[in-house]
């Protein structure tokens, strides 16, 4: 019994080193194969991957090995539009090698680019239970939270990502600013802001992002300074008639006006600029002249747009102020 027992250590020993360490002759041409394939895709060179994958594959290597050409089969066949192909051998190197956490991450970053969320939740999960400060996967599980609606657990994994990167990625800063604000956690959002001003100096999103924060915690006299920061740096029709809604509502109507009257001087049919112009002749009480650019707003703006426009203009039929109690 005991010489049975130890019978497959013996061969084990007697079997070569190389066989031991390579799994056999089949495993050293393979190797050969695995190297030219690292090769082609350091380069970039997706179509030299596909091909020496194939040969690769001739060669018949052990599943150890086959683990790494997944790899750069996936990212070959993502960066060449080849979805379909991508989702098939993730779904099975997944199976295969459930501890590498590089397939659930790529397949969830293919599931989140089609609007698939809730298919690509798992994924990131699965991921970070076996790494918890991978950073891919803590981006990609705020983003499919984001996409879901969830912006508390969405913040969670924006803030660990943010950290983990050292503050040092631009997109994902501005995806967690555009997250705390519409969370309206506006301590937070400030803090992100003034971080992100550090890293992008030169760029208007950030003075304009603070504008925001400080009209959402009511400073609008704050919100029309950062919003002319924000100008100097790039002027756009639309940060123009964001400045203008903010003096707006911080009580100066005709200080709005002039902008929106500027606007509507190069398009008559803004129907933001029709909007603010309306908005800021309704409440210095000139309800009649302010009805034609409601209209236009209501014709030519988009869904809020259009239906801010259209309850002034029932307030103005009846005779009410705004808002109108039905």
């Amino acid at each position: 019994m005991r010489i049975a027992l130890l019978l497959p250590l013996l061969l084990v020993l007697s079997a070569p080193a190389s066989a031991f360490l390579f799994g056999g002759d089949s495993d050293k041409k393979a190797l050969a194969g695995l190297e030219a394939l690292r090769a082609a895709f350091k380069a970039g060179d997706c179509a030299a991957v596909q091909e020496r994958y194939d040969a690769f594959l001739e060669e018949k290597p052990s599943r150890r090995l086959r683990e790494e050409p997944y790899g750069y089969l996936g990212r070959c066949y993502e960066k060449g539009g080849l979805t379909d192909k991508a989702i098939s051998l993730y779904k099975v190197a997944i199976e295969l090698f459930p501890a590498n956490r590089l397939f659930a991450s790529r397949l969830g970053r293919i599931y989140n680019r089609a609007g698939f969320y809730d298919s690509a939740e798992p994924l990131f999960l699965k991921a970070l239970a076996l790494k918890s400060d991978d950073i891919d996967a803590n981006i990609g599980l705020a983003r499919a939270y984001a996409g879901m609606g969830f912006l508390g657990r969405a913040r969670d994994f924006y803030s660990m990502a943010v950290v983990l990167q050292d503050f040092g990625d631009p997109v994902v800063m501005r995806e967690y600013a555009r997250c705390l604000l519409e969370k309206r956690e506006w301590e937070e959002a400030a803090f992100i802001a003034s971080r992100g001003k550090l890293r992008e100096p030169l760029s208007a999103y950030w003075p304009v992002n603070q504008a925001r924060i400080l009209a959402g915690r009511g400073d609008y006299t704050g919100a029309v300074l950062s919003m002319d920061g924000a100008l100097e740096l790039e002027a756009t029709r639309g940060r123009r008639l964001e400045r203008a809604l903010y003096l707006l509502l911080g009580g100066h109507p005709r200080r709005a006006m002039e902008e929106a009257d500027a606007a509507l001087s190069a398009d008559r049919t803004d129907a933001l600029a029709a909007s603010v112009k309306a908005m800021a002749l309704y409440f210095m009480g000139e309800k009649k002249q302010a009805e034609p650019y409601f209209a236009i707003a209501a014709v030519n703006g988009g869904d809020f747009t259009s239906k801010l426009a259209g309850s002034f203009i029932e307030c103005l039929k009846n005779g009410g102020m705004w808002p109108c109690k039905k």
